[in-house]
C-alpha cells in the first residue's frame, strides 16, 4: 500500500491508518496521517 502523502510503500499494519469515504489508507508516520486527515480530498483522486 502506498502512503498518499509522501509516496512511500507501507504495510497495512503500520498503525497509522485513516478511513475516508469507506476506504482505508495507511501512512508511514503520524505526520503524514495528520496531513491526510486535514485535507483528504487533496490526496485522494476519485
Amino acid at each position: 500500500m502506498k502512503d498518499l502523502v509522501c509516496g512511500m510503500e507501507v504495510n497495512e499494519d503500520t498503525g497509522h491508518m485513516s478511513k475516508y469515504k469507506g476506504k482505508k489508507y495507511a501512512f508511514c508516520s503520524p505526520v503524514c496521517k495528520k496531513r491526510f486527515d486535514r485535507e483528504p480530498e487533496k490526496y485522494v483522486k476519485e
